[in-house]
């Protein structure tokens, strides 16, 4: 198959914050340490001098840092910065679906990778974060900002 170029580019991703605490397991622990819950939000900016310049930032939190259960606890941020081509010849729904069904995923696949790799080291094995029902998250984002949250 020969892939159809996007017109959202990608220029720069990179982690903005990173952190992870391994958090022991108590004597007699027999639960699952990689069974952990997971927050995702993400924000779509659009640059104000530039209409065709986005930045998308993710953030995922691994465990509640308040009360953690045994396994890893973390905090990875990441940002992606991108633009259209030829803006103006798409329709703003197109240029929507495009940052949160493309962008927003592609950012979380580095936060994945990132997280894969700074787990590795750890006591617990190497942690890999689940895949998403993406459509889903779109949509509860969907739902938050309709709500003003």
């Amino acid at each position: 198959m020969k892939p159809k170029k996007s017109p959202l580019l990608l220029s720069d991703i990179y982690i903005v914050a990173s952190s992870l605490i391994a958090v022991p397991a108590p004597d007699g622990f027999n639960g699952d340490i990689k069974s952990i819950s997971i927050d995702i939000d993400f924000n779509i900016l659009q640059q104000i001098e530039d209409k065709s310049k986005f930045k998308v930032v993710v953030s995922i939190d691994g465990n509640d840092p308040q009360n953690p259960t045994p396994g890893y606890c973390f905090n990875i941020v990441a940002e992606g910065l991108f633009h259209f081509d030829n803006l103006d010849d798409l329709k703003s729904e197109d240029r929507d679906s495009l940052l949160s069904r493309s962008a927003v995923p592609l950012i979380i696949g580095h936060i994945r990778s990132h997280l894969a790799s700074i787990s590795a080291i750890g006591p617990y094995d190497r942690y890999i974060l689940p895949l998403f029902d993406f459509n889903d998250l779109a949509q509860q984002k969907a739902e938050e900002v309709k709500n003003g949250k």
